[in-house]
């Protein structure tokens, strides 16, 4: 691939052990994901499991090497950019959000990437998206909830 030449790439997000639609008073809590400024395909947080898959452009940084996400998907600073999958309730057809969880990117490998291409496999991570004490999970995701298959 040529220098900053941009390929699309697939970025599956796999989320298990949700807490439920009851939390802090509220009685329909959902999960979806930003697209841009918008949350989109959310989905009851009573779901056994819940999967989003989003299309990103990815270009090589010349000067790092590392990978550099773009789209609407991909929120933060190319050194340091992530994915926002969001927590809130739907009222009247409008989001009302409470809470977000960011799934950094820099976990992937360059290598990866040129895989995941030449395949056309999405590279997926499995997030378990609730804390230690069975709340949603926010603010940036650690080691032990998140495992990537790249």
């Amino acid at each position: 691939m040529a220098a900053n030449a941009t390929q699309p790439l697939l970025i599956r997000l796999r989320c298990i052990e949700l807490p439920g639609c009851e939390f802090d008073g509220r009685s329909n809590v959902r999960l979806g994901i930003q697209k841009g400024k918008d949350v989109i395909e959310d989905v009851s947080a009573a779901a056994a499991e819940i999967v989003f898959t989003c299309l990103l452009r990815v270009a090589k940084n010349s000067e790092t090497g590392k990978p550099n996400f773009l789209g609407p998907y991909a929120q933060g600073t190319p050194q340091a950019r992530f994915i926002y999958l969001c927590w809130g309730e739907r009222m009247d057809g409008a989001w009302a959000g409470f809470g977000r969880t960011k799934i950094h990117l820099q976990e992937i490998p360059w290598h990866s990437v040129e895989a995941s291409i030449a395949t056309g496999n999405a590279i997926e991570a499995t997030i378990k998206m609730t804390n230690k004490k069975g709340a949603p999970l926010f603010a940036s995701v650690g080691k032990e909830n998140i495992t990537w298959k790249l």
